[in-house]
């Protein structure tokens, strides 16, 4: 009798699921294919999904609905008109600094609405009427933020980030595509370009692969472990 290792079983069949589902989700991309309840307060959505790589090139256009965005992985790393939304928020731990610090950007006409229930630091109201130091903020996670922000700023801006961006991905997609080697799975209209992950053809090879990525310096490209591919931050 065969012995099966169910949970590499399951990481196998889920590893396939992703890629099926990757290229459904990609008929999809459009809005003027999705189903939308028009009778809610708003809608919400995630500006990039990281395990997969897949991120919205633009903003969705949805009519009379307010617009509220998790920008939490790709936030800073192009520009982005706030007038199109009614909240965006993100946390620092990707683009903005060390966890612990999390970024709201509120349209003020939704401030002041807050159910009663709602504990005083989630209410957008007693935040913005105190600066946002309701209570003691962490001061040395929001010191660094402002040194990241300096930092862009002497780099030219965000449109100066978003060009710096767009060559490194172009480049590392340019040699995933090139070669039998690698493949990655994502449309290019909807590739993620703060993190790049990517399938060898062999994939007895991923051990060997890592093991030569490290030696020359190249450490953390490891996939997630649900899908098993390998990954390179940006």
């Amino acid at each position: 009798m065969t012995d099966i290792n169910a949970y590499d079983f399951l990481l196998q069949a889920a590893s396939q699921y992703y890629i099926s589902a990757l290229l459904r989700y990609i008929i999809y991309k459009n809005t003027s294919d999705w189903n939308i309840d028009l009778d809610v307060a708003y809608l919400h959505y995630t500006a990039n999904e990281t395990i997969g790589g897949v991120e919205f090139q633009s903003v969705p256009e949805v009519e009379n609905l307010t617009l509220v965005a998790d920008m939490s992985s790709n936030i800073l790393s192009r520009p982005v008109d706030v007038s199109q939304f009614g909240v965006i928020y993100a946390g620092a731990q990707k683009n903005l600094g060390p966890a612990g610090i999390t970024i709201v950007i509120v349209r003020e006409d939704l401030i002041g609405h807050a159910h009663p229930f709602t504990p005083s630091i989630l209410n957008y109201k007693l935040q913005a009427d105190n600066g946002s130091m309701l209570n003691t903020p962490p001061a040395y996670n929001w010191y660094l933020l402002g040194l990241v922000l300096e930092w862009i700023k002497e780099q030219g801006g965000i449109s100066a980030i978003e060009a710096r961006n767009s060559r490194k991905a172009d480049k590392l997609y340019a040699a995933i595509d090139a070669p039998t080697f690698y493949s990655n799975p994502v449309d290019p209209s909807v590739r993620l370009r703060m993190n790049v992950p990517f399938l060898l053809a062999k994939t007895e090879l991923e051990k060997d692969f890592l093991a030569q990525a490290k030696w020359h310096g190249l450490v953390n490209l490891e996939g997630h472990r649900s899908v098993g591919t390998a990954c390179q931050p940006l």
